[in-house]
């Protein structure tokens, strides 16, 4: 890509070829128009290469800006995705109530969520009127918070906002019914798209199962494979971004698991199965995280800055460690392998000059000098310790 000038490089250059051209020497001080003319002129190629430096920059999608829905990134992602990112969902509840038989508890009633809940200040509203059938009962509120801001945990307590006859004003969180999700990352929808254009449909090849897999909100990525001593099956091990997994380390939920099926399969009447014929059963499958802890004997001069530094390097460089699925990724970018001899690189690429003994490595609790993570084995870096 081009580099842009600044205006002062610009307004240096256009003198410059003022005087070679005229044999002059411009004066700086005192009155001198070709300097004010250079100063404008300056001004206006400045502009000029901005505009070339954003078209460069929007004419494919590794680059494009994304502005909300309406960015170059969104463009592409609607003409090769068929849609734009997805937004944040609003989580659903179902809540017990205490108070008398028959009381009505009226439409757009709103509930609180109390000081010590997971997420407090957050209103809840009912959509639909409800009569107590016991002074024990249960109603359906809708958070109207979207994403995970807004989301509760089982037990937490919500009061409503406005008094209700004869219902008491706490409510108890019982059951969470839909899975409030956050807001898709743009740089996860940017690489979604980038997969699509480069990934070539084949009719049930693995390309296709990533893919279709990126349709449900929530994945971070899917690793399909064909399913070890059985015909026509399909594993497909999929990783929900960090956000919305259940652990904060990529393990996704069973809505997002269903998600994926339905995106594939999808038994409504709207869609039809994209499934290969062929294929008789497909697993959705949960990765399965690896804990990784490292040991480092003997560090010279450890400082709580250098750990934070080797850690945050460590940590990084795991993030880019993925099973390799030979049908869909390109064998230069093979990186399913860690090993003590990348932690050593990593540790003196973070701090030059280190001083250290031997370095272990264990993958949950099993000491190993390398390991390969296959199908839907994901690392995550569980502690790094200094003996």
């Amino acid at each position: 890509m081009i580099t842009i000038p600044t205006i002062s490089q610009l307004y240096t250059d256009i003198i410059a070829d003022l005087e070679a051209e005229f044999s002059v020497t411009i004066p700086t001080v005192g009155p001198s128009f070709l300097r004010a003319m250079a100063t404008v002129q300056a001004g206006k190629l400045y502009l000029y290469y901005l505009a070339i430096g954003k078209l460069q920059k929007n004419i494919f999608a590794d680059t494009a800006d994304s502005e909300s829905i309406g960015g170059t990134l969104e463009r592409f992602g609607r003409v090769k995705l068929g849609r734009n990112p997805f937004p944040s969902t609003a989580g659903s509840y179902t809540v017990q109530v205490t108070g008398s038989i028959g009381a009505t508890i009226p439409a757009s009633t709103t509930f609180k969520s109390n000081d010590d809940s997971l997420h407090p200040g957050i209103l809840f509203v009912l959509d639909v009127a409800y009569v107590l059938v016991a002074t024990t009962d249960t109603i359906t509120l809708r958070c109207l918070t979207p994403g995970l801001e807004g989301q509760l945990s089982i037990a937490d307590k919500i009061t409503v906002t406005a008094p209700v006859p004869l219902v008491d004003a706490e409510a108890s969180v019982t059951v969470e019914l839909i899975e409030p999700i956050a807001a898709e990352d743009i740089e996860d929808y940017r690489r979604k798209v980038l997969d699509a254009f480069r990934l070539e449909p084949q009719g049930g090849a693995g390309s296709d199962y990533r893919i279709w897999a990126s349709d449900a909100q929530g994945v971070e990525q899917s690793y399909p494979y064909a399913t070890t001593g059985a015909a026509n099956e399909v594993d497909l091990y999929v990783e929900a971004t960090l956000v919305d997994s259940i652990d904060g380390e990529g393990t996704p939920s069973a809505a997002i698991l269903t998600a994926v099926e339905d995106a594939i399969e999808d038994p409504t009447v709207d869609r039809p199965s994209r499934k290969p014929l062929a294929v008789f059963a497909v697993n959705y499958l949960p990765i399965t995280v690896k804990q990784i802890e490292i040991n480092i004997a003997g560090f010279v001069g450890i400082t709580a800055s250098i750990q934070t530094a080797i850690f945050n390097a460590i940590e990084a460089e795991l993030a880019t460690v993925r099973p390799f699925v030979s049908s869909i990724d390109i064998l230069a970018d093979k990186n399913d392998i860690f090993d003590v001899n990348k932690i050593i690189a990593l540790i003196l690429e973070a701090n030059p000059g280190s001083t250290f003994g031997t370095v272990t490595l264990e993958v949950d609790t099993v000491p190993v000098s390398t390991f390969q993570f296959l199908n839907g084995d994901i690392p995550h870096l569980d502690a790094i310790t200094y003996v």
